[in-house]
Protein backbone atom coordinates (compact mmCIF):
# COMPACT_ATOMS: atom_id res chain seq x y z
CA UNK A 1 0.00 0.00 0.00
CA UNK A 2 1.27 3.44 -0.89
CA UNK A 3 2.31 5.84 1.86
CA UNK A 4 -0.22 8.39 0.63
CA UNK A 5 -3.04 5.85 1.05
CA UNK A 6 -1.85 4.89 4.56
CA UNK A 7 -1.71 8.58 5.53
CA UNK A 8 -5.23 9.13 4.21
CA UNK A 9 -6.61 6.16 6.16
CA UNK A 10 -4.95 7.30 9.42
CA UNK A 11 -6.26 10.86 9.06
CA UNK A 12 -9.73 9.54 8.25
CA UNK A 13 -9.74 7.34 11.37
CA UNK A 14 -8.64 10.28 13.55
CA UNK A 15 -11.36 12.49 12.09
CA UNK A 16 -13.96 9.76 12.57
CA UNK A 17 -12.89 9.34 16.21
CA UNK A 18 -13.32 13.01 17.06
CA UNK A 19 -16.58 13.24 15.13
CA UNK A 20 -18.11 10.26 16.92
CA UNK A 21 -16.98 11.30 20.45
CA UNK A 22 -18.42 14.82 20.35
CA UNK A 23 -22.12 15.71 20.16
CA UNK A 24 -22.86 16.29 16.49
CA UNK A 25 -24.44 19.67 17.27
CA UNK A 26 -21.30 21.15 18.78
CA UNK A 27 -19.10 22.89 16.22
CA UNK A 28 -16.78 25.17 18.24
CA UNK A 29 -14.43 23.98 21.01
CA UNK A 30 -14.14 27.44 22.60
CA UNK A 31 -16.42 30.49 22.81
CA UNK A 32 -15.75 33.36 20.44
CA UNK A 33 -17.15 35.79 23.00
CA UNK A 34 -16.91 35.90 26.78
CA UNK A 35 -19.74 36.78 29.14
CA UNK A 36 -19.59 40.27 30.60
CA UNK A 37 -22.49 39.86 33.02
CA UNK A 38 -24.68 42.52 31.43
CA UNK A 39 -26.17 40.37 28.69
CA UNK A 40 -29.93 40.51 28.76
CA UNK A 41 -33.17 38.96 27.67
CA UNK A 42 -36.66 40.33 27.15
CA UNK A 43 -39.93 38.51 27.84
CA UNK A 44 -42.02 37.55 24.83
CA UNK A 45 -45.24 35.58 24.53
CA UNK A 46 -44.69 33.40 27.56
CA UNK A 47 -46.72 30.37 28.54
CA UNK A 48 -46.83 30.80 32.28
CA UNK A 49 -49.74 28.39 32.61
CA UNK A 50 -47.39 25.62 31.54
CA UNK A 51 -44.69 26.88 33.95
CA UNK A 52 -42.55 28.10 31.05
CA UNK A 53 -41.15 31.44 29.95
CA UNK A 54 -40.31 32.50 26.41
CA UNK A 55 -37.49 35.02 26.22
CA UNK A 56 -35.68 36.88 23.45
CA UNK A 57 -31.93 37.46 23.63
CA UNK A 58 -30.88 41.11 23.57
CA UNK A 59 -27.31 40.25 22.54
CA UNK A 60 -25.22 37.30 21.35
CA UNK A 61 -25.05 34.75 24.17
CA UNK A 62 -23.27 31.45 24.72
CA UNK A 63 -25.18 28.32 25.66
CA UNK A 64 -23.31 25.39 27.12
CA UNK A 65 -23.58 21.70 27.92
CA UNK A 66 -22.18 19.81 30.89
CA UNK A 67 -19.25 17.48 30.35
CA UNK A 68 -17.14 16.08 33.21
CA UNK A 69 -18.62 18.76 35.54
CA UNK A 70 -17.37 21.54 33.23
CA UNK A 71 -19.74 23.64 31.15
CA UNK A 72 -18.40 23.57 27.60
CA UNK A 73 -19.58 25.68 24.68
CA UNK A 74 -22.49 24.28 22.70
CA UNK A 75 -23.06 27.27 20.45
CA UNK A 76 -23.14 31.06 20.41
CA UNK A 77 -26.74 32.14 19.86
CA UNK A 78 -27.32 35.38 17.92
CA UNK A 79 -29.16 38.39 19.28
CA UNK A 80 -32.88 38.06 18.68
CA UNK A 81 -32.99 34.31 19.30
CA UNK A 82 -36.04 33.12 21.21
CA UNK A 83 -35.45 30.59 23.98
CA UNK A 84 -37.66 28.79 26.46
CA UNK A 85 -36.91 28.14 30.13
CA UNK A 86 -38.93 26.51 32.85
CA UNK A 87 -40.70 29.05 35.05
CA UNK A 88 -39.58 27.17 38.17
CA UNK A 89 -35.96 27.00 37.04
CA UNK A 90 -33.12 26.19 39.42
CA UNK A 91 -29.74 27.90 39.44
CA UNK A 92 -26.70 25.60 39.41
CA UNK A 93 -23.05 26.45 39.90
CA UNK A 94 -20.53 24.75 37.63
CA UNK A 95 -17.16 25.87 36.32
CA UNK A 96 -17.17 26.89 32.66
CA UNK A 97 -14.59 27.34 29.92
CA UNK A 98 -13.93 30.76 28.38
CA UNK A 99 -12.48 31.76 25.00
CA UNK A 100 -8.92 31.31 26.22
CA UNK A 101 -9.63 27.76 27.36
CA UNK A 102 -9.47 28.77 31.02
CA UNK A 103 -11.78 27.20 33.61
CA UNK A 104 -13.78 29.99 35.28
CA UNK A 105 -16.04 29.96 38.32
CA UNK A 106 -19.22 32.05 38.30
CA UNK A 107 -20.98 32.57 41.61
CA UNK A 108 -23.95 33.94 39.65
CA UNK A 109 -24.46 30.41 38.32
CA UNK A 110 -26.29 28.97 35.34
CA UNK A 111 -29.86 28.10 34.44
CA UNK A 112 -30.42 24.66 32.96
CA UNK A 113 -33.18 23.20 30.76
CA UNK A 114 -32.86 25.95 28.14
CA UNK A 115 -34.54 25.22 24.83
CA UNK A 116 -33.91 27.08 21.55
CA UNK A 117 -37.21 28.06 19.93
CA UNK A 118 -36.17 30.03 16.85
CA UNK A 119 -33.46 32.35 15.54
CA UNK A 120 -33.80 35.57 13.50
CA UNK A 121 -34.50 35.08 9.77
CA UNK A 122 -31.03 36.36 8.89
CA UNK A 123 -29.50 33.45 10.84
CA UNK A 124 -31.80 30.65 9.73
CA UNK A 125 -29.45 29.42 7.01
CA UNK A 126 -26.88 28.62 9.70
CA UNK A 127 -29.39 27.48 12.33
CA UNK A 128 -31.54 25.08 10.38
CA UNK A 129 -34.39 23.23 12.13
CA UNK A 130 -32.23 20.11 12.08
CA UNK A 131 -29.36 21.90 13.85
CA UNK A 132 -31.66 23.47 16.44
CA UNK A 133 -33.11 20.04 17.14
CA UNK A 134 -29.60 18.66 17.68
CA UNK A 135 -28.69 21.46 20.08
CA UNK A 136 -31.88 20.90 22.04
CA UNK A 137 -31.12 17.17 22.17
CA UNK A 138 -27.67 17.50 23.77
CA UNK A 139 -27.44 15.09 26.69
CA UNK A 140 -28.21 16.85 29.97
CA UNK A 141 -29.70 19.88 28.22
CA UNK A 142 -28.41 23.38 27.56
CA UNK A 143 -27.26 25.93 30.14
CA UNK A 144 -27.23 29.74 30.07
CA UNK A 145 -25.65 32.22 32.50
CA UNK A 146 -28.19 33.09 35.21
CA UNK A 147 -27.45 36.81 35.10
CA UNK A 148 -28.72 36.80 31.51
CA UNK A 149 -32.24 36.29 32.79
CA UNK A 150 -32.17 39.10 35.34
CA UNK A 151 -33.52 41.77 33.02
CA UNK A 152 -36.39 39.53 32.02
CA UNK A 153 -37.74 39.28 35.55
CA UNK A 154 -40.19 41.91 36.66
CA UNK A 155 -40.83 43.62 39.96
CA UNK A 156 -44.53 43.03 39.43
CA UNK A 157 -45.94 40.12 41.35
CA UNK A 158 -44.71 37.94 44.15
CA UNK A 159 -42.33 35.08 44.77
CA UNK A 160 -44.11 31.85 45.58
CA UNK A 161 -43.39 29.90 48.74
CA UNK A 162 -40.55 27.41 48.27
CA UNK A 163 -41.94 23.99 49.07
CA UNK A 164 -39.33 22.08 51.09
CA UNK A 165 -37.62 19.23 49.26
CA UNK A 166 -36.54 15.92 50.67
CA UNK A 167 -32.87 16.24 51.55
CA UNK A 168 -30.65 14.74 48.86
CA UNK A 169 -27.36 12.91 49.34
CA UNK A 170 -25.38 15.97 48.29
CA UNK A 171 -26.93 17.97 51.13
CA UNK A 172 -26.77 15.19 53.69
CA UNK A 173 -23.03 14.76 53.20
CA UNK A 174 -22.49 18.15 54.84
CA UNK A 175 -25.65 18.64 56.91
CA UNK A 176 -27.98 16.70 59.14
CA UNK A 177 -31.55 16.56 57.91
CA UNK A 178 -32.41 19.41 60.31
CA UNK A 179 -29.91 21.70 58.60
CA UNK A 180 -27.26 21.51 61.31
CA UNK A 181 -23.78 21.35 59.73
CA UNK A 182 -21.92 18.08 60.31
CA UNK A 183 -18.60 19.91 60.73
CA UNK A 184 -17.62 23.47 61.49
CA UNK A 185 -14.87 26.04 61.36
CA UNK A 186 -14.88 27.25 64.98
CA UNK A 187 -11.13 27.66 65.42
CA UNK A 188 -10.73 29.86 62.34
CA UNK A 189 -13.89 31.82 63.15
CA UNK A 190 -12.76 32.58 66.70
CA UNK A 191 -9.49 34.04 65.42
CA UNK A 192 -11.46 36.49 63.31
CA UNK A 193 -14.44 37.14 65.57
CA UNK A 194 -13.73 36.83 69.31
CA UNK A 195 -17.35 37.69 70.17
CA UNK A 196 -18.54 34.43 68.58
CA UNK A 197 -21.84 33.31 70.17
CA UNK A 198 -21.79 36.21 72.66
CA UNK A 199 -25.36 37.30 72.28
CA UNK A 200 -26.87 40.38 73.87
CA UNK A 201 -30.21 40.13 75.63
CA UNK A 202 -32.57 42.63 74.04
CA UNK A 203 -33.92 43.75 77.43
CA UNK A 204 -30.44 44.94 78.43
CA UNK A 205 -30.31 47.36 75.50
CA UNK A 206 -31.58 50.95 75.62
CA UNK A 207 -35.12 51.22 74.24
CA UNK A 208 -33.97 53.10 71.14
CA UNK A 209 -31.47 50.33 70.35
CA UNK A 210 -34.09 47.65 70.86
CA UNK A 211 -36.39 49.42 68.41
CA UNK A 212 -33.61 50.01 65.90
CA UNK A 213 -32.30 46.47 65.67
CA UNK A 214 -35.76 44.93 65.81
CA UNK A 215 -36.89 47.15 62.93
CA UNK A 216 -33.80 46.45 60.78
CA UNK A 217 -34.04 42.71 61.37
CA UNK A 218 -37.76 42.82 60.59
CA UNK A 219 -37.05 44.45 57.24
CA UNK A 220 -34.33 41.92 56.42
CA UNK A 221 -36.72 39.07 57.12
CA UNK A 222 -39.56 40.66 55.17
CA UNK A 223 -37.41 40.92 52.04
CA UNK A 224 -35.85 37.46 52.00
CA UNK A 225 -38.28 35.04 53.66
CA UNK A 226 -39.23 32.42 51.07
CA UNK A 227 -41.42 30.37 53.40
CA UNK A 228 -44.13 32.96 52.80
CA UNK A 229 -45.31 34.81 49.69
CA UNK A 230 -42.97 37.79 49.18
CA UNK A 231 -43.09 40.84 46.90
CA UNK A 232 -40.65 40.60 43.99
CA UNK A 233 -40.04 44.33 44.19
CA UNK A 234 -37.79 43.85 47.22
CA UNK A 235 -35.27 42.25 44.84
CA UNK A 236 -36.18 43.21 41.26
CA UNK A 237 -36.47 46.53 39.44
CA UNK A 238 -35.96 48.02 35.98
CA UNK A 239 -32.33 47.64 34.96
CA UNK A 240 -31.90 51.21 33.70
CA UNK A 241 -33.30 52.59 36.94
CA UNK A 242 -31.01 50.24 38.86
CA UNK A 243 -27.94 51.62 37.08
CA UNK A 244 -29.07 55.16 37.90
CA UNK A 245 -29.61 54.16 41.54
CA UNK A 246 -26.15 52.56 41.72
CA UNK A 247 -24.50 55.71 40.39
CA UNK A 248 -26.55 57.95 42.68
CA UNK A 249 -25.60 55.92 45.76
CA UNK A 250 -21.91 56.36 45.01
CA UNK A 251 -22.39 60.11 44.54
CA UNK A 252 -24.76 60.89 47.41
CA UNK A 253 -24.93 57.85 49.71
CA UNK A 254 -28.68 57.50 49.12
CA UNK A 255 -30.10 53.99 48.85
CA UNK A 256 -33.42 52.87 47.49
CA UNK A 257 -35.92 50.76 49.40
CA UNK A 258 -36.38 48.13 46.69
CA UNK A 259 -34.67 46.37 43.78
CA UNK A 260 -31.67 45.12 45.79
CA UNK A 261 -30.76 42.17 43.56
CA UNK A 262 -30.97 44.11 40.30
CA UNK A 263 -28.96 47.03 41.65
CA UNK A 264 -26.21 44.77 43.00
CA UNK A 265 -25.86 42.18 40.22
CA UNK A 266 -27.02 44.03 37.11
CA UNK A 267 -25.72 47.50 37.93
CA UNK A 268 -22.98 47.93 40.55
CA UNK A 269 -21.12 44.66 39.91
CA UNK A 270 -21.24 45.09 36.14
CA UNK A 271 -20.20 48.75 36.26
CA UNK A 272 -17.12 47.91 38.31
CA UNK A 273 -16.11 44.64 36.66
CA UNK A 274 -16.91 41.98 39.24
CA UNK A 275 -20.13 40.70 37.69
CA UNK A 276 -19.11 37.06 38.14
CA UNK A 277 -18.65 37.40 41.92
CA UNK A 278 -21.32 39.80 43.21
CA UNK A 279 -22.37 37.80 46.27
CA UNK A 280 -21.14 40.21 48.96
CA UNK A 281 -22.45 43.25 47.09
CA UNK A 282 -25.86 41.58 46.85
CA UNK A 283 -25.98 41.10 50.62
CA UNK A 284 -24.65 44.63 51.18
CA UNK A 285 -27.46 46.09 49.07
CA UNK A 286 -30.07 43.99 50.87
CA UNK A 287 -28.73 45.36 54.16
CA UNK A 288 -28.58 48.99 53.00
CA UNK A 289 -32.18 48.81 51.87
CA UNK A 290 -33.30 47.21 55.13
CA UNK A 291 -31.81 50.18 56.98
CA UNK A 292 -33.64 52.57 54.66
CA UNK A 293 -37.03 50.88 55.05
CA UNK A 294 -36.58 50.75 58.82
CA UNK A 295 -35.84 54.48 58.87
CA UNK A 296 -32.18 54.41 59.92
CA UNK A 297 -28.90 55.59 58.38
CA UNK A 298 -26.57 52.79 57.38
CA UNK A 299 -23.64 55.16 57.90
CA UNK A 300 -24.38 55.23 61.65
CA UNK A 301 -22.86 51.74 61.86
CA UNK A 302 -20.88 51.38 58.62
CA UNK A 303 -18.50 54.32 58.28
CA UNK A 304 -14.89 55.46 57.95
CA UNK A 305 -14.50 55.76 61.73
CA UNK A 306 -15.28 52.05 62.13
CA UNK A 307 -13.29 51.27 58.96
CA UNK A 308 -16.22 49.34 57.57
CA UNK A 309 -17.88 51.54 54.93
CA UNK A 310 -20.58 49.49 53.20
CA UNK A 311 -19.65 50.17 49.59
CA UNK A 312 -18.44 47.88 46.80
CA UNK A 313 -14.85 49.19 46.88
CA UNK A 314 -14.58 47.92 50.46
CA UNK A 315 -17.14 45.18 50.96
CA UNK A 316 -17.39 43.43 47.58
CA UNK A 317 -14.97 40.87 49.06
CA UNK A 318 -16.60 38.31 51.36
CA UNK A 319 -13.87 38.69 53.98
CA UNK A 320 -14.37 42.45 54.12
CA UNK A 321 -18.16 42.14 54.25
CA UNK A 322 -18.03 39.76 57.21
CA UNK A 323 -15.53 42.03 58.97
CA UNK A 324 -17.74 45.05 58.30
CA UNK A 325 -20.72 43.35 59.93
CA UNK A 326 -18.61 42.51 62.97
CA UNK A 327 -17.31 46.07 63.34
CA UNK A 328 -20.87 47.38 63.07
CA UNK A 329 -21.86 45.38 66.14
CA UNK A 330 -23.48 42.41 64.44
CA UNK A 331 -22.97 39.20 66.40
CA UNK A 332 -21.25 36.19 64.84
CA UNK A 333 -22.85 32.81 65.56
CA UNK A 334 -21.42 29.33 65.06
CA UNK A 335 -23.78 27.46 62.72
CA UNK A 336 -22.90 24.09 64.26
CA UNK A 337 -24.29 25.27 67.61
CA UNK A 338 -27.05 27.73 66.68
CA UNK A 339 -29.89 27.71 64.14
CA UNK A 340 -29.55 30.34 61.39
CA UNK A 341 -32.62 32.57 61.66
CA UNK A 342 -34.42 33.80 58.56
CA UNK A 343 -32.75 37.07 57.59
CA UNK A 344 -29.34 36.20 58.98
CA UNK A 345 -26.26 36.66 56.79
CA UNK A 346 -24.62 33.28 56.18
CA UNK A 347 -20.97 32.69 55.40
CA UNK A 348 -19.49 29.75 53.55
CA UNK A 349 -16.73 28.45 55.83
CA UNK A 350 -15.29 31.17 58.04
CA UNK A 351 -16.41 34.09 55.88
CA UNK A 352 -13.09 34.53 54.14
CA UNK A 353 -12.10 35.32 50.56
CA UNK A 354 -12.40 33.61 48.21
CA UNK A 355 -15.73 32.45 49.55
CA UNK A 356 -19.45 32.99 49.35
CA UNK A 357 -22.05 34.85 51.38
CA UNK A 358 -25.81 34.52 51.21
CA UNK A 359 -28.84 35.02 53.46
CA UNK A 360 -31.14 32.59 55.19
CA UNK A 361 -34.53 32.55 53.50
CA UNK A 362 -36.04 30.04 55.95
CA UNK A 363 -35.99 26.52 57.39
CA UNK A 364 -32.87 26.96 59.56
CA UNK A 365 -30.82 28.10 56.57
CA UNK A 366 -31.85 25.21 54.36
CA UNK A 367 -33.54 27.74 52.08
CA UNK A 368 -31.26 30.59 51.04
CA UNK A 369 -31.16 33.62 48.78
CA UNK A 370 -28.07 34.89 46.98
CA UNK A 371 -26.84 36.66 43.87
CA UNK A 372 -27.67 33.61 41.74
CA UNK A 373 -31.14 33.01 43.17
CA UNK A 374 -33.20 36.06 44.13
CA UNK A 375 -36.24 33.78 44.07
CA UNK A 376 -34.59 31.55 46.69
CA UNK A 377 -32.89 28.18 46.60
CA UNK A 378 -33.49 25.01 48.59
CA UNK A 379 -30.09 23.60 49.53
CA UNK A 380 -31.66 20.21 50.11
CA UNK A 381 -31.91 19.60 46.37
CA UNK A 382 -28.73 21.45 45.40
CA UNK A 383 -25.87 19.43 43.93
CA UNK A 384 -23.13 18.13 46.20
CA UNK A 385 -20.50 20.05 44.24
CA UNK A 386 -22.32 23.35 44.77
CA UNK A 387 -22.89 22.74 48.47
CA UNK A 388 -19.26 21.76 48.95
CA UNK A 389 -17.84 24.80 47.15
CA UNK A 390 -20.31 27.51 48.20
CA UNK A 391 -22.89 26.51 50.78
CA UNK A 392 -21.14 25.02 53.81
CA UNK A 393 -22.41 27.38 56.50
CA UNK A 394 -19.66 28.10 59.01
CA UNK A 395 -21.11 31.15 60.75
CA UNK A 396 -23.88 33.67 60.42
CA UNK A 397 -24.48 37.24 61.56
CA UNK A 398 -27.47 38.82 63.28
CA UNK A 399 -28.06 42.31 64.67
CA UNK A 400 -27.30 42.67 68.40
CA UNK A 401 -30.26 41.66 70.53
CA UNK A 402 -31.61 39.22 67.92
CA UNK A 403 -30.50 35.88 69.29
CA UNK A 404 -30.96 32.46 67.64
CA UNK A 405 -31.97 29.18 69.27
CA UNK A 406 -29.49 26.38 69.91
CA UNK A 407 -29.78 23.17 67.93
Amino acid sequence: MKNSNIKFIILSLIALHFYSCAPKSIQEPLPAINETGDEGTSPVDGTAANRKQNLQLDSNINVRYLKNNILELAVELPSGTKIEIQDNYQTVNYDYRNSAGEIIRSSTGFISTVKIIEVPKSEQAQFTPEKIKKYNSVSGGLYILASTLGAADTSIGKYAVIVPHTAGLGFLKFYKDSGQPRSGFSRTILKRFPNLNRGIASVTQPIDQQKKWSAIYGELKAAVDRTVITKKSYMIMDKKLAIAASIDFEKTGRSLKSGAWTIATQATAVRHGFENVPCAETQSEILRQAYMRAGYKVTDDFNTKNQNVLIWSNTAAVQNFSSALYKAGFIAWDATKYKPMTGSFLMHGAGQSPGHTYVSAGDNGRIILDNGAPQGRDLRNTSQASVEMQYQIGLFFLPPGINPEMW
